[in-house]
């Protein structure tokens, strides 16, 4: 493993598989039918009360998110302090930070966000290359352009692989897959420019790569691929990373706690062969986004309206 890669895996987080705990595996890594996208579909576990985990997995996305919302560089430094002085005050102060970064909009998507966030760490093992959250301006404001972006050096192609990451959940899967291809399309197909997609996003790695990565030898190898004078700009792939939350009727109801968690992954192996085609069906609408290599997590809910309304009730 190259010098670049090791820096590259150290920025992941270690979390020994906690999410398996609340979610279960239904598919994974399955390809799309002529496109280069592959879907990974994932359900909420039930325990051997009958219980559906869903409060857990909210509690759980909660103590995500300094991870994911603080950047890389204030997060060494307050595991520098607890070493030297044993106190959690720095730690404690960057869980107050992250959770006013959150909005309290009734429509936000944010837990979707993380979700995806934890799934692209902990599944696909990329690491964020950028803590977009820690750049906003107010709680009640959305950061506008992907709402993820994680990468890997390729040592083989010598390409540096950017994934960006859309998350969109709706009541209804079809609209969710729409919206979510609909928005990425541009990230991921986009010509480099200064009127691309993706320039603002890239502007804002290039400028806070020293609080995201806190590794000056990786940093500066990085910021050769994003200078447009480079020929290492050319070796700058683009990728992408989906996930779609959407409501399913089958979990169990507060009435009946009979249901197992092979009941509930049963059930959607017999719908997800036509939720898959769908997926495929709807990136042939998108010229040329067949051709691009994306991760596509669907993981159905009892409501997404329900899980939006608890997230954020705990988040806060």
């Amino acid at each position: 493993m190259s010098r670049i890669e090791t820096a590259i895996n150290n920025l992941l987080n270690q979390t020994n598989g906690a999410i398996n705990s609340r979610i279960e595996e239904v598919r994974y890594s399955v390809d799309i039918p002529e496109t280069n996208a592959k879907g990974y579909c994932y359900c909420i576990k039930i325990d051997n009360n009958g219980n559906l985990r869903l409060q857990d997995l909210i509690e759980y996305i909660d103590t995500r998110i300094v991870d994911y919302a603080i950047p890389k560089k204030e997060i060494d430094e307050a595991g520098s302090d607890y070493n030297n002085t044993g106190s959690t005050r720095k730690i404690l102060e960057l869980q107050k930070k992250a959770k006013n970064l959150f909005t309290d909009l009734k429509n936000t998507g944010e837990g979707g966000e993380i979700l995806l966030y934890i799934l692209t760490q902990d599944i696909l093992k990329l690491p964020q290359l950028i803590s977009k959250m820690s750049l906003k301006t107010s709680g009640k404001l959305h950061y506008q352009g992907a709402d993820g972006i994680h990468f890997q050096y390729n040592e083989t192609t010598k390409n540096l692989e950017l994934y960006w990451a859309e998350s969109k959940m709706y009541k209804d899967l079809n609209t969710a897959i729409s919206k979510c291809f609909e928005s990425i399309k541009g990230l991921l197909l986009d010509p480099q420019g200064y009127t691309s997609t993706q320039e603002r996003d890239i502007d804002l790695i290039t400028s806070n790569i020293h609080q995201n990565i806190n590794n000056e030898e990786l940093e500066n190898v990085l910021l050769t691929f994003f200078d447009k004078d480079s020929e290492l700009s050319n070796n700058l792939v683009y990728k992408g990373i989906c996930f779609i939350g959407f409501d399913y009727d089958k979990y169990p109801t507060k009435d009946d706690i009979t249901k197992t968690t092979n009941d509930i992954k049963n059930a959607i192996l017999a719908e997800y062969d036509n939720w898959h085609n769908t997926l495929g069906k709807k990136i042939k609408k998108h010229i040329n986004l067949d051709k691009k290599e994306i991760h596509i997590f669907l993981m159905p809910f009892p409501s997404v309206e329900d899980f939006r309304k608890h997230y954020l009730e705990t988040i806060k």
